[in-house]
């Protein structure tokens, strides 16, 4: 019997889409699920707030009347006015080691794409460069990170056997926190530091009392500093609007820096605690109901947040990191590494992720391989002509 697609169009299949991650990769001992209350709300069209401005239809692929597979075709109008391009968007893509289905998933978004006038397919995003994207094709085997892709190794083969090519490589950094900062880099560091404050530039953490405003302030540098980067989308106001409040609880305000020239924000770093490390502990679970798997997620992640006392976590991510284009020869850079890993150290975390960079960008794997990171994880993007 061949392969049978159906778009996901009841709660029921929405279930379905959602469950067939933990039957993949039921036998994966580095995969951490998504919090289900952020795939959901990630998920449903009608709330979130990318679906303001974009369109996705989601796909289930069956064999023998089994769910088999999964794929979102994304369509984001303002990546297309941001480019001037024509490329639309693959992800949420979780199969079955079968050619066949891989192939049927791959034709239904290709074919959905097209008759909204895309001439690319790009993928895996889930949804934008915002998101998670990118396969992974080479790690350590260490679990994921908060917003990172992981899968099996055998999609690779699934995408070059259907016509895929390269579009983009992106790395991975890890740096062993329990380690000291190699002290000609942090007394650069320290330098750099100093000399800023000398010409006037203050340096300070994230402030909960002006929250809003600290975190707005975060996605402008962001948006200055990224915006010639490859797949670079700026966020909507109806996306930042969502922001704040959730950024705020999976971080630390030492683990945010903003630098400031005069009160005009030139750069900043933004790390965040792993929130992985509550999905992954109950691995166990996959076999349990969705709604009963939820339930203790919340339960875990807030005795995690707002119980545990000490230590709360062992694991950090660099989220983000940019300086505005007319500071970037100050070394401002230096720092705004180095500040997080000894926020990081205080805070207990053993282990941190910095990600992700794009593979040609050499002046940012350089600060970071000196500081004692390690390239560990590389993800790829890949591209199709439809």
């Amino acid at each position: 019997m061949g392969v049978e697609i159906k778009k996901v169009v009841s709660r029921r299949d929405l279930n379905s889409f959602i469950r067939l991650a933990f039957d993949i990769y039921r036998d994966d001992p580095t995969w951490a699920p998504d919090l289900l209350m952020d795939t959901y709300d990630k998920l449903n069209r009608k709330k979130h707030p990318f679906f303001k401005h974009a369109n996705a239809e989601y796909f289930l692929a069956y064999k023998d009347g089994k769910v088999v597979g999964r794929i979102a075709a994304v369509d984001n109008p303002n990546h297309n006015s941001y480019w001037k391009d024509k490329v639309g968007f693959w992800g949420m893509f979780a199969c079955i080691n079968d050619q066949e289905t891989a192939n049927a998933l791959f034709d239904a978004a290709r074919d959905w794409l097209k008759n909204r006038g895309k001439d690319t397919m790009r993928g895996p995003f889930s949804f934008s460069t915002n998101d998670e994207l990118g396969m992974l094709f080479e790690t350590d085997g260490s679990h994921r990170y908060p917003i990172m892709p992981h899968n099996p190794m055998y999609y690779m083969d699934l995408c070059d056997k259907y016509g895929m090519q390269k579009a983009k490589d992106l790395i991975a950094f890890y740096l062993d926190l329990t380690k000291e900062i190699n002290p000609k880099v942090l007394r650069i560091a320290n330098h750099l530091k100093e000399k800023a404050e000398e010409k006037g530039l203050t340096i300070r953490h994230l402030n909960r009392k002006q929250l809003r405003k600290d975190i707005k302030t975060v996605m402008n540098i962001y948006h200055d500093a990224w915006k010639e980067n490859w797949g670079f989308v700026p966020l909507t106001d109806v996306e930042f609007d969502s922001m704040p409040e959730t950024l705020a609880m999976i971080t630390d305000d030492s683990l945010v820096t903003i630098v400031e020239d005069k009160k005009e924000p030139v750069a900043m770093a933004v790390a965040v605690y792993d929130i992985m490390e509550v999905t992954f502990s109950l691995r166990r679970l996959d076999r349990c109901p969705l709604w009963y798997i939820y339930i203790r997620q919340v339960m875990r992640l807030v005795w995690r947040l707002f119980i545990k006392p000490k230590n709360k976590f062992k694991r950090g991510r660099l989220l983000l990191a940019g300086v505005k284009p007319g500071y970037r020869k100050m070394g401002l850079d230096a720092f705004l590494y180095t500040l997080p890993f000894q926020a990081g150290k205080i805070l207990g975390l053993t282990d941190a992720e910095l990600s992700w960079e794009l593979e040609d960008n050499e002046p940012i794997k350089r600060a970071i391989v000196k500081m004692g990171g390690e390239v560990y994880k590389k993800f790829r993007v890949w591209d199709m002509k439809i």
